[in-house]
């Protein structure tokens, strides 16, 4: 067999070189080429799905919470109907602004037909809370314990609500009853008193 001895003498540095040394340096390259595959390709590739899993992730759970609230929302109408409702039948229950003054003369009419006293009659300053206001009425009144139970009674039939609350008693004359308290009814306010309420707070807000 002929041997083109020219194309040898390449291969003559790496004859004289013990066989481990080719073995370590073979070993070397291989290494040195994973090592920049895993660095240069394989961790952006890993940061890459890892970040695409993490998104999956957030992705399913607002999937879940969108299945959760579609799952819900029959009953969320349901509710918010019988809201409506509740707000209707309330409604319907509380006096107009303009109903006021009648009503607070049924209540005065009511202590009367049951045979109370009126010493004190007076109403005082509405309490304006964020949806209704409150119509309080200071009352003094002298009568007996049934006078005062037919009272209470005829007040608590009303169709509008008044209460009456904050009652102290106090011996009066005889089987008398000195009574002091308040009636208080409420009212809805209108668009327009709700946009002032809000606003009142904004207002001192950018005065300090």
């Amino acid at each position: 067999m002929n041997v083109n001895l020219p194309q040898l003498d390449v291969l003559r540095p790496v004859l004289g070189v013990p066989v481990w040394q080719c073995v370590a340096g073979l070993v070397t390259v291989v290494v040195l080429l994973v090592g920049g595959y895993v660095f240069a390709i394989w961790m952006p590739l890993g940061e890459k799905i890892e970040g695409v899993e993490k998104s999956i992730q957030g992705e399913q759970k607002v999937l879940q919470r969108n299945r959760q609230t579609a799952r819900d929302l029959p009953r969320k109408r349901l509710q918010f109907e019988e809201m409506k409702n509740q707000l209707k039948l309330a409604s319907s229950m509380l006096p107009e602004k303009s109903q006021i003054p009648d009503l607070l003369d049924g209540v005065s009419r009511a202590g009367k037909h049951a045979g109370l006293e009126f010493s004190v009659f007076q109403p005082l300053g509405e309490v304006k809370k964020e949806l209704h206001a409150e119509v309080p009425v200071s009352l003094s009144m002298t009568g007996t314990y049934r006078q005062i139970a037919l009272f209470l009674s005829t007040v608590g039939e009303m169709q509008r609500i008044v209460e009456v609350k904050g009652l102290s008693f106090s011996q009066g004359k005889g089987d008398e009853l000195q009574v002091n308290g308040q009636a208080v009814t409420y009212r809805l306010l209108d668009d327009q008193e709700i946009k002032q309420a809000q606003q009142k707070p904004a207002a001192g807000g950018r005065k300090r």
